[in-house]
């Protein structure tokens, strides 16, 4: 993803984060997406003291861009990796930008944003489900679903991780019992 920015247009604010850096926290206001321009940035969710990653996202990629079109808090914490430099977009900005763009366009952003917000509500319930789950369940769901499209692959994964979850606890009880 490209940034360009025109000869007497806004400059969008530089940041250059350290590792370890969190810098959005779940649950709490934020009104700013950023774009990584280089390092690495991890999803997360915390449950007790445990932090239990999401996913990971390079060069190129915006991170919380939900927070430009809705009010309510991200669901997950975003961190730095590595040193990373992330490009600053305030939600301001974007309204602004957005206000000068076509009726199509707003509703194409509307639509695109009601599914991303699905994505994040899924993978945040996977990641909470790999708590309850072993993880030797999920790596066998995971080939029972290879070649299955990703749009059908949640639905799937949650119907058959139960009873593979409960297979293999009962071959670990009988491995445990010979």
């Amino acid at each position: 993803m490209g940034l360009s920015m025109n000869k007497g247009s806004d400059v969008l604010e530089r940041s250059c984060l350290q590792a370890g850096k969190v810098f959005i926290k779940a649950g709490e206001e934020n009104a700013r997406a950023y774009i990584v321009q280089n390092g690495e940035v991890a999803s997360f969710i915390m449950d007790g003291d445990e932090k239990i990653e999401i996913g990971r996202f390079g060069p190129g990629t915006l991170i919380g861009e939900l927070s430009l079109v809705v009010d309510d808090p991200l669901p997950v914490s975003y961190e730095a990796v590595t040193t990373t430099t992330v490009i600053t977009v305030t939600r301001q900005e974007f309204q602004k930008r957005l206000t000068r763009t076509s009726n199509v366009i707003k509703t194409v952003i509307d639509h695109a944003v009601s599914k991303l917000a699905r994505y994040e509500n899924q993978d945040t319930i996977k990641a909470k489900e790999k708590i309850e789950y072993n993880q030797e369940a999920f790596d066998l769901a995971r080939k029972f679903l290879v070649g299955i499209p990703d749009d059908k692959k949640f639905v799937l994964e949650k119907a058959i991780l139960p009873h593979i979850n409960g297979l293999v606890q009962e071959m670990k009880k009988l491995k445990e019992s010979a």
